[in-house]
Parts: C-alpha cells; sequence; structure tokens
C-alpha cells in the first residue's frame, strides 16, 4: 500500500480514487485513455438567396470541421442552409450534446445584431420587418441554451461579423431607437456557471475583413494556425489568434474575447495511449515511472470519471486536491456548491471550528476584501447595515445570522474555512447585485483658475508671508473711534478727488 501511495505521489482522500483508478488500467494490456465526449456545431451559409454569395464562409467552416475532428470532437455540420435545415441541425446538435463535457460552436456566414440581440441567418433569410427576426432567423441565444443545460465548457466562434446588407435593409423599416440594428455583432455575456468562452472575429459593433474568394477569412486562417497546437490552453490560442489577425489586416481587425472559464482548458489535450504491462503481484511497483509521470492527464481523466460515477462530494474534493486547475475544476467547484459544500477538506476542517477574533486577523483581509464581504452578506439578505469596511455591529450580528442558517457557532466573526464557505454560498447573488448596481458618475474634473498677473509691488506683497492671525474682537454695539475716523478720512479723500 505505501509502495502505491509513494508510485502515484497522492495520498488522503485521492487514494480510494487512485486504486479505482489503478484496477481499471490493469483490466487489459494495452488501453487507450479515452477522452471525454466533445461535441460541435459548424455551420457555414454562403449562397444567399436575396443578397450576393460570400466567398469565404464554406472554405472557412469546412476548414474548422475537418480540424475539430482531427483533434476528437464529433463534429454536426451543415453548408449553406435554409431556415428549417438550420433548426433540424441544431435539433440534432442538441440531442448528441448529453453527457458531453465539451460543446463548441462555429458558424460563419451573415449575423445580425438587433437591440443587443445576435441572431444568425439562413440562406433563404428575408428581412422586411422586425418581426422577420423571430420568424426568419436564429437567435444566437437559442443556441447557446441547448449548450448550457448541463455543466460542461462551452466554446461559442462567430465570424460573422461582415458588412452586412440585411442590416442595412432592415435598418430602413425599423423607427424605434431601442431597437436599432448594430453595425457587428453584440457582445454575449457569459454564464460563469457554466464556463463559457464566446470568440468574435472582430470588437462588438465593428465589421471583419473577408479574405480572397476561395480562402479563408483572417480571422478563420489564424485560428486552423493555431487550433491544433497540442498542450496550450484555449486561452492561448485565443491570444495568439488575435495577435496573428491583427498584424495580418494591419492593425485594421482586432479579433475579441469574452470567457469565464476557469482554470485551463485544451482544445488538443493530447491524450496520448498508454501501454500497462501485466501485473506481477510478489513485484514491487516501479516507484520510477509512475502513470501519472508519465501522462499526468491520463491519472486526471481517470480520477474525474471515477468522481462522476460515485457523484460524491468527497470525490470531487479529491478530484479538486490532485488537480486544483485542472480540466474539470470549474464544473466540480459546481458540483460541490449546489450539494452546500466547500471546495476543500481544509476549508471543511476550518468550517466547523468556531470563528474567533484571532482566526479573523489571521485572515488579515484588505479594506476591498471587508467591503466585499458586507456586500456578499446583503446579497444573501444580511444586511450589515452598509459597506463601509468597518466590521460593526451590523455586520457582526448580519456573520451571526448567517452562521446560524449554516449551523455554525454564531460568533460573528471569520475564520478561513467560513470565508470560502460565504463566498461560493454568496457567488451567484453578488453578481447579479453587481450587475444590478448603477454605475459609478464620473467625477468631474475641475480645472484650477489660472492667476492673474500682478505689478511688481503686487507680486512682492503677495510673495510675503501672511501676517499672523489677529485675535477677533467681539460684538460691539457700534462702531470704534478709530472706524470713525478712517470713515471720516475716506470721505475726505472722496471730496478732494471731486476738487479736482
Amino acid at each position: 500500500m505505501r509502495a502505491l501511495i509513494k508510485a502515484f505521489g497522492i495520498g488522503g482522500g485521492a487514494l480510494r480514487l487512485v486504486l479505482m483508478t489503478f484496477v481499471g488500467l490493469l483490466s487489459t494490456l494495452e488501453t487507450e485513455a479515452a477522452p471525454e465526449r466533445r461535441v460541435a456545431l459548424v455551420i457555414g451559409n454562403a449562397a444567399y438567396q436575396t443578397v450576393p454569395t460570400l466567398d469565404n464562409p464554406l472554405p472557412d467552416s469546412k476548414a474548422v470541421a475537418a480540424s475539430l475532428k482531427r483533434i476528437g470532437f464529433e463534429v454536426v455540420e451543415g453548408y449553406d442552409l435554409r431556415l428549417d435545415a438550420m433548426r433540424a441541425l441544431i435539433g440534432d446538435y442538441a440531442a448528441k450534446l448529453d453527457g458531453a463535457k465539451v460543446a463548441l460552436v462555429y458558424y460563419a456566414g451573415h449575423g445580425v445584431s438587433v437591440a443587443g440581440e445576435n441572431y444568425l441567418l439562413p440562406t433563404d433569410a428575408v428581412l422586411r420587418s422586425e418581426a422577420d427576426l423571430d420568424f426568419r432567423t436564429m437567435n444566437i441565444n437559442l443556441v447557446m441554451r441547448q449548450m448550457q443545460r448541463e455543466d460542461r465548457v462551452n466554446v461559442v466562434i462567430l465570424d460573422a461579423c461582415r458588412d452586412n446588407p440585411f442590416a442595412k435593409e432592415l435598418a430602413r423599416t425599423i423607427r424605434t431607437r431601442s431597437a436599432s440594428v448594430g453595425t457587428g455583432l453584440a457582445e454575449i455575456a457569459t454564464n460563469s456557471a457554466a464556463g463559457t468562452m464566446i470568440a468574435f472575429a472582430t470588437d462588438p459593433g465593428r465589421t471583419a475583413l473577408d479574405g480572397a474568394s476561395g480562402q479563408n477569412s483572417p480571422f478563420t486562417a489564424a485560428l486552423l494556425k493555431h487550433i491544433e497546437t497540442p498542450g496550450i490552453s484555449i486561452s492561448a490560442v485565443m491570444d495568439r489568434v488575435r495577435e496573428d489577425v491583427w498584424r495580418a489586416t494591419n492593425e485594421k481587425q482586432r479579433p475579441w474575447v469574452n470567457t469565464s472559464i476557469i482554470g485551463e482548458f485544451y482544445l488538443n489535450p493530447v491524450v496520448a495511449p498508454t501501454r500497462v504491462a501485466t501485473a506481477d503481484p510478489t513485484a514491487p511497483l516501479p516507484a520510477a515511472t509512475p502513470i501519472a509521470a508519465q501522462n499526468p492527464q491520463v491519472l486526471e481523466m481517470k480520477l474525474w470519471e471515477a468522481a462522476e460515477r460515485s457523484g460524491q462530494p468527497e470525490d470531487y474534493r479529491a478530484y479538486l486536491d490532485a488537480h486544483p486547475t485542472g480540466y474539470f475544476a470549474q464544473i466540480a467547484r459546481n458540483r460541490l456548491a449546489r450539494a452546500g459544500g466547500s471546495t476543500s477538506r481544509a476549508a471543511d476542517a476550518d468550517l466547523k471550528e468556531p470563528a474567533t477574533p484571532a482566526a479573523e486577523a489571521d485572515l488579515k483581509l484588505s479594506q476591498t476584501e471587508r467591503i466585499e464581504t458586507q456586500v456578499r452578506l446583503k446579497a444573501l439578505g444580511f444586511d450589515p447595515g452598509g459597506a463601509s469596511g468597518t466590521f460593526g455591529p451590523g455586520t457582526r450580528r448580519a456573520l451571526s445570522n448567517w452562521q446560524k442558517t449554516r449551523g455554525i457557532a454564531a460568533s460573528g466573526f471569520l475564520n478561513r474555512g467560513q470565508r470560502v464557505a460565504l463566498w461560493e454560498q454568496s457567488e451567484g447573488d453578488y453578481r447579479k447585485l453587481a450587475a444590478a448596481r448603477p454605475p459609478e458618475p464620473k467625477a468631474r474634473t475641475v480645472s484650477a483658475p489660472r492667476p492673474a498677473r500682478v505689478a511688481p509691488m503686487e507680486a512682492r506683497a503677495q510673495a510675503a508671508p501672511p501676517p499672523p492671525p489677529q485675535p477677533q474682537p467681539q460684538p460691539r454695539s457700534g462702531p470704534s473711534l478709530g472706524e470713525m475716523g478712517s470713515f471720516l478720512g475716506g470721505v475726505g479723500n472722496l471730496v478732494g478727488a471731486v476738487r479736482r
């Protein structure tokens, strides 16, 4: 047993999962680590019936579909689709997503943005009124709803930000400001719980450049260059795509990405076949060649599959202990959050310990973190009486009330585990509260008045130090003799001036 623990380099709660993994690996002489199901939808629309045919969508989409197949995706693909065929294809894609761990969509063709909503256009699209958007197009949100029905990694890539004749025609018929037609596609907000990335060929509201006839657009050409690169995260892929497009278009087009994926996600994780020799029960395990060292992704995949089969919080924690930034780390955290547990055993142990002033002091919360703590309590319905960053009686009372609902000793203070639990429990409500908060008004910049030009004598007088403050005289019922003298002297001067 000790040799097994040493061989895998993993102990504690993950040992049971490692044993299950080892038994599975020894079941055959040669096994290939089967990756999780990854399903992609690829659509390319070019032969539009009422506007000129596009040159790039078919070469773009067919090349992307072939590339995705090479890196292990099941691809549902369709080209030059009318509306009914487009809806049917998306239905087939939604059916294949059941149980898939990665969902990807690539679309090349015309799209239009109206009132912040994005619509993909079939080849038989006719847009003469705003109502046609509902009945003659495909709202991208309908596609994303199919992807987000389960916890999985979702990637949407849209090369549809072209100079669009449909948008120009539609803009002539829409007269309400609330339904304005955008030049390009509009920004799509990501769902943080779902782990989603949205990639546009260019910035929201801008149009992208097309390539030469029969070739790839600048965006898809760069995507094809990097999408199959083994062992780099999708964030790195999109960074490289952005740089290539920016340079290829002479800084006229800049791809834009919005993501809520936590950790590293690999389009091409390079899970290679692993050969396992027949086990000899009398021979010690070779400590120098653990399976994890040969291919860490094999063991990670097996740990995740074991956790998925059991569905137990401790198994998801074991996965997170071994792979805190792993392929499925965010999904594991989502599972634990819904189960009401924290994401680490150390945090669970601290959660059960009574929080004390000393434990809270050890957190060394900054002023910003204290304010966020108060806002998160407010988001959960425990009013701290303000968000000043000072933990006064209102904050202590709110913390105590929250602790009672979690079955924790109501001390009114925090420790490390309770802080983790408060953050995880409040994440959804905190984001909603932050999104609903009105934007901060911009501070007005007041320019200092320009100094007036003064004569030399006046300048010297101004440069002189101010006289020491004089004690203020007590109020009197009438003017003093000095004030009367000054007044009469002023009158005399005025009379002399009039005579002159």
